[in-house]
């Protein structure tokens, strides 16, 4: 028998909706590819890789580290099943020591990055033999750390979010609809 509260909680998520936060980023990614690659660019006009992740999920409230390295310790593994919207890392010197290169997963095997070797934004295959041998990890950069504000770049620390961007809100219902649901998963088992 499901409890009053239960179905309050359940019909509450129902109508909130859950952020469609990675899909959203990723659809602005891709509004990006063509767009010239220049080492160093933050966009709009150009980017470099790192520039551009970087100002993609600022547009959704996460401030990210300007470096591919920095970005490298944001959010949390993904894992071996990647999702729409994680990072990805590679390493493009020949010892594979460091990270040097982000895109943003797209999905189906495909990431959109900002490319030196091809001058341009651009979807790329992940199973093109120079993105096998240079993969290193993914991390997923969830809606959650968006609804708590972003990341310092100077010591990877949560700070306050600056503004007000449509992320926020949805990121804030699905926070609290997971507390509930949290809540009431624990009383259950007591």
């Amino acid at each position: 028998m499901i409890s009053r509260t239960s179905f309050v909680a359940v019909s509450f998520a129902t109508l909130v909706p859950f952020p469609t936060f990675a899909s959203d980023a990723v659809d602005f990614a891709q509004s990006l590819i063509g767009r010239p690659y220049v080492w160093g660019a933050e966009g709009p006009d150009s980017f470099d890789c790192s520039g551009l992740t970087q100002y993609v999920y600022q547009e959704y409230g996460i401030d990210l580290p300007r470096r591919a390295i920095s970005q490298s310790g944001v959010g949390e593994p993904a894992g071996r099943r990647l999702e729409r919207g994680d990072l990805v890392f590679f390493s493009t010197d020949l010892r594979r020591s460091e990270v040097t290169h982000v895109g943003i997963y797209e999905g189906a095997g495909m990431m959109i990055d900002a490319s030196k070797r091809f001058g341009r934004v651009r979807r790329d295959d992940l199973s093109d033999p120079y993105w096998v041998e240079r993969f290193m990890f993914a991390r997923r950069v969830t809606s959650r750390v968006a609804a708590r504000g972003g990341i310092d770049p100077r010591d990877g620390t949560i700070e306050p979010p600056r503004s007000r961007s449509r992320i926020d809100r949805r990121a804030v219902a699905a926070a609290v609809v997971e507390r509930i649901a949290g809540v009431l998963l624990r009383r259950r088992r007591d």
